[in-house]
């Protein structure tokens, strides 16, 4: 059941044919709640409800992200992130069972307007990371754009890293289940890391080969360059890293370019200093990294920082939404 006294909307909304999609947590995990996804047909105004759990009583499974949006990748498709909650059992990705805590899921939306799991990843050892409050959910997943990222066999990706600070890489129309590679390991593309815990999501930048980007709690701007391993499975290099880290609270990478021409994206991310959002700042950065340096270009104070903010571009300016109530706007010139 849906519970509007604990749940809390916290993802980013998605629109997808004509109807709005909505992520679900707790506030804070104050029980009893649910991870849900609720869609409303904007013409009809007709909602249907999917739940990540299979009862009030351990359902949990939040679907948090820390503002990352829900993804699609093509009609009737809804790619989510949950945190905590009971992990889904040993099995394959193609048949979710109904308990889907620590997950990447794949949704599907049927011809009724309803939703249903049709695939899923979760770590071997996500029964743990549910003890250690470490969930995979602190982190949204992002899909990664097939034209820059990808080979024939597997031309569908997409990255995903939450607490723990392990970034893994996926195959979207695979995703792996649950301890179904080789003696019970993960079956993913890739495992990177661990590094910083994440609390929201990876930024990407098509252009000069292909690049991942994640900031990490107390942890520096990291860049991961794409690639190809001598199988032919797709990977991801670490690049390189800031010298500045990034206080608890701080922000998710958003990427400006002309297209792809180089040396022109720009990375951009808000500072925090921790969970207050003070000494708040904008930062930009040069989306390639040299000699293993990913180069701070400039910054600007912005007062007090929205816990988890995240940029927004249009138009040649950059915009910040601050906790002390202002909207900035950047841009060059500044008339």
């Amino acid at each position: 059941p849906f519970n509007a006294y604990t749940a809390m909307q916290r993802p980013g909304l998605l629109l997808m044919g004509g109807s709005v999609y909505a992520g679900f947590g707790s506030h804070c995990g104050h029980a009893p709640y649910v991870g849900h996804v609720l869609r409303v047909d904007t013409a009809t105004r007709k909602t249907t409800l999917w739940s990540a759990g299979t009862s009030s009583d351990n359902g949990k499974s939040s679907v948090w992200m820390s503002g990352g949006g829900l993804v699609s990748d093509g009609p009737g498709r809804i790619l989510l992130t949950t945190g905590n909650g009971d992990a889904p059992g040993v099995g394959p990705g193609s048949k979710p069972p109904g308990q889907l805590g620590d997950s990447v899921v794949r949704l599907g939306v049927n011809s009724d307007g309803t939703m249903s799991a049709k695939d899923f990843f979760s770590p071997s050892n996500a029964p743990l990371l549910g003890l250690l409050d470490a969930d995979l959910g602190s982190g949204g997943p992002t899909a990664l754009p097939d034209d820059a990222f990808g080979t024939a066999q597997h031309p569908h990706l997409l990255v995903q890293i939450g607490k723990d600070g392990r970034l893994f890489l996926l195959d979207r129309d695979d995703l792996g289940g649950r301890s179904q590679g080789a003696n019970s390991t993960d079956k993913v593309l890739g495992i990177f890391g661990p590094y910083e815990g994440v609390w929201g999501h990876p930024g990407v930048y098509g252009g000069q080969g292909g690049y991942v980007y994640t900031i990490g709690s107390k942890g520096p701007l990291r860049a991961f360059r794409y690639g190809v391993t001598g199988d032919g499975v797709p990977t991801l290099i670490d690049a390189g890293r800031s010298s500045e880290t990034f206080g608890f609270s701080s922000g998710s990478p958003v990427i400006t370019s002309t297209g792809s021409t180089p040396g022109s994206a720009v990375v951009w991310a808000v500072y925090a200093d921790g969970s207050s959002g003070a000494n708040g700042q904008l930062r930009a950065y040069d989306a390639n990294p040299v000699n293993g340096t990913v180069t701070k270009l400039w910054s600007a104070p912005i007062g007090t920082a929205s816990k988890f903010s995240v940029p927004a571009a249009d138009g040649g300016r950059v915009y910040v939404g601050t906790r002390d109530g202002h909207v900035l706007a950047f841009g060059r010139p500044s008339t």
